[in-house]
C-alpha cells in the first residue's frame, strides 16, 4: 500500500477528513521550501513532518498558503467529499465478449445506453486514481510532472461527472467530442508520469513507485478501452445510418437526429473476434525491422529474420492495438540485442561492400544475423507466444529489475521522456521516436497490457545465448478486466 510520510491516527484512512489533515500537514511541511530544495533534504523524517503539522501557528500559515493558491480549505474539503462519493463505488468491469456481443444488433437505444455507461463509469475510475495521488508521500505529490497528471485527472473527473445524461444521438455526438478532447489531453500522461517517477527515484520507496505506476497505467488502459470502444461504435453507427439514409458525406447530422424505426447495425468497435496471431507477428516484425534498418542506414532485409512456427493458424479475441504493442516491444528488444551482439558482421559487411565485393551477405546464403523464432501455441482457453532470440541474454544484475521503474538504469532511460510530448503506448508511435532511444518502459507496459486482460508476460534469460519471452493471453475473451478500485489490491511485477 502507498503510505504517506505523515500520519493522523484519529481519522479513517479513506475518509475526506483524513486526506484533508494529511494535506494540511503536507502544506505546512513544505511551505518554506521549494520542490528542488525538498529533493536535497531527503533526510527529513516523518516524525518531524508530523510534529510540524500539529502546531497551531503552522496550521494558520497553511490556511494562508491555501488561500494564496486560490483554493480555500473549505473548497478542498468539499472537493474531497465529492471524490469520496465516487471512490465508494466499485468499477463495473466488462469482458471482451461483452463488448463484442453488445455491438451486435446495435440500435439507437443501445448506443445511448453505452454512452451513459461510459459517462458514469469514467468518473468512478478516475476518482480512485485521484485518491492514489492524495496518498503519495509529500515529496512525490509536489513533483510538477505528477501534479500535471493529477490536475488532468481532476479536470476530466469534474467534466464527466457534470455531463448531462445522454438521451439522443446528438447528445451522444457531443459526448463523444468531449471524450475525444480528453483522450488527446491525456496523451501527455505517460511522458509526465515517466519524468515524475525519474525525479522521485531515491526519494520514495521503490516498491511504492512501482505499485503507483502499475495502478496508473492499468487504470489508464481501462478508461481508454471504454472510451475508444464507445467512440468507435458511435462512428460506425453513424456511418451505417448515413448509408442507410443515402446521405452524402458532405451532409451534416441534421437528418440523422434519430434512426428510423427498426434500424440496427452490426459492429464490434475496437475488438477483433478472430485476430490472427501469425499475421500480427509478421506485421510487427516488418515494422520493427524497418525501424532498425532505417536507424542503422541498412538496406531492406538486413535486420534479423523473424520465423513464425507452431500453430500458425491460431486466432483469438483481443483488442489488436494492445496485442500488437506487446509483440512489437518484444521483437524490438530481440532485434536490438541480436544486432548489438553480432555488430561485427555489420562492420565486415560494410568493409566488403566498400572494397567492391558486394558485402558478405551477398557472398553467402545465410542471413547476416541469426533469426528470431516466434512459436505460437493455441489451447482451448489460452494463446501462448514465445519469442526466442540469440542476443546473449540479460545481465544477472539487470534481470531482477526489468519490470521495475526504479532501477538506476531504468531511471536514466525514463529521462528520455523529456524529449517526448505525447505517447499513447501504440505500435505505430515508434515511427516518431528514434528506435535507438530507450525509455525503459516498453517491457513493463507490455506486462500491464497483458495483465489487464488476465494474461502475463514473462522473460527467461539464457546467459551467453539469448532470451525466451513468453506472452500468455486468454483466448475466448471471457475474462473480466483486471482492475481494482483499492490501492492495496493491485498487483505488480511479472
Amino acid at each position: 500500500m502507498l503510505r504517506s510520510t505523515t500520519r493522523v491516527p484519529s481519522a479513517h484512512p479513506h475518509s475526506a477528513a483524513h486526506r484533508m489533515r494529511r494535506r494540511l500537514a503536507s502544506s505546512v511541511a513544505g511551505s518554506a521550501v521549494s520542490y528542488e530544495s525538498q529533493k536535497l533534504k531527503t533526510t527529513t523524517s516523518a516524525a518531524a513532518l508530523s510534529t510540524s503539522a500539529t502546531s497551531t501557528s503552522s496550521l494558520a500559515h497553511a490556511r494562508t498558503v491555501s488561500a494564496q493558491s486560490g483554493r480555500s480549505l473549505q473548497q478542498k474539503f468539499y472537493e474531497n467529499r465529492i471524490l469520496d462519493r465516487y471512490t465508494a463505488q466499485e468499477p463495473k468491469k466488462v469482458t471482451l465478449r461483452q463488448l463484442v456481443l453488445f455491438g451486435r444488433q446495435l440500435t439507437e437505444d443501445k448506443l445511448v445506453a453505452s454512452a451513459n455507461y461510459v459517462r458514469s463509469e469514467l468518473p468512478v475510475r478516475l476518482a480512485h486514481r485521484i485518491s492514489d495521488f492524495q496518498f503519495l508521500p509529500y515529496i512525490a505529490g509536489t513533483n510538477p510532472h505528477l501534479k500535471t497528471v493529477y490536475d488532468l485527472y481532476w479536470r476530466a473527473f469534474d467534466e464527466f461527472r457534470k455531463f448531462a445524461p445522454v438521451r439522443t444521438l446528438d447528445d451522444n455526438r457531443r459526448f463523444c467530442d468531449n471524450v475525444k478532447k480528453n483522450l488527446l489531453d491525456h496523451s501527455q500522461v505517460i511522458p509526465q508520469l515517466g519524468m515524475g517517477v525519474s525525479e522521485c527515484a531515491g526519494l520514495v520507496a521503490p516498491e511504492e513507485i512501482d505499485r503507483f505506476m502499475g495502478q496508473m497505467l492499468i487504470s489508464r488502459i481501462s478508461r481508454r478501452t471504454l472510451a475508444e470502444q464507445h467512440i468507435c461504435l458511435s462512428e460506425q453507427y453513424d456511418d451505417d445510418l448515413r448509408a442507410h439514409l443515402r446521405l452524402s458525406d458532405a451532409e451534416g447530422y441534421a437528418q440523422m437526429a434519430s434512426a428510423p424505426p427498426g434500424f440496427a447495425t452490426h459492429r464490434i468497435g475496437i475488438v477483433r473476434a478472430d485476430c490472427s496471431v501469425a499475421q500480427t507477428v509478421n506485421e510487427c516484425a516488418l515494422h520493427a525491422a524497418a525501424l532498425y534498418e532505417d536507424a542503422h542506414h541498412l538496406p531492406p532485409g538486413t535486420a534479423p529474420q523473424v520465423i513464425v512456427e507452431g500453430h500458425t493458424d491460431a486466432t483469438f479475441m483481443c483488442i489488436p492495438a494492445h496485442f500488437s504493442y506487446i509483440i512489437h516491444e518484444l521483437l524490438k528488444n530481440a532485434m536490438a540485442h541480436v544486432m548489438a551482439r553480432f555488430s561485427d558482421r555489420l562492420d565486415s559487411d560494410a568493409a566488403a561492400l566498400a572494397s567492391g565485393g558486394g558485402g558478405t551477405s551477398a557472398l553467402r546464403s545465410e542471413p547476416l544475423f541469426p533469426p528470431i523464432r516466434v512459436t505460437v501455441c493455441s489451447s482451448h482457453n489460452d494463446i501462448v507466444v514465445r519469442v526466442s532470440d540469440q542476443g546473449g541474454g540479460i545481465s544477472p544484475e539487470v534481470l531482477p529489475y526489468i519490470w521495475s521503474f526504479t532501477h538506476p538504469l531504468k531511471v536514466k532511460r525514463l529521462r528520455n521522456f523529456y524529449s517526448v510530448n505525447r505517447m499513447e503506448a501504440r505500435m505505430n508511435e515508434a515511427d516518431a521516436v528514434a528506435p535507438l532511444k530507450s525509455f525503459g518502459f516498453g517491457l513493463p507496459m507490455s506486462n500491464v497490457y497483458a495483465k489487464y486482460w488476465g494474461g502475463s508476460v514473462s522473460v527467461h534469460s539464457l546467459p551467453g545465448y539469448g532470451v525466451d519471452a513468453y506472452v500468455q493471453l486468454p483466448r475466448l475473451g471471457n475474462v473480466v478486466e483486471n482492475i481494482s478500485a483499492r490501492r492495496s489490491q493491485v498487483a505488480t511485477g511479472a
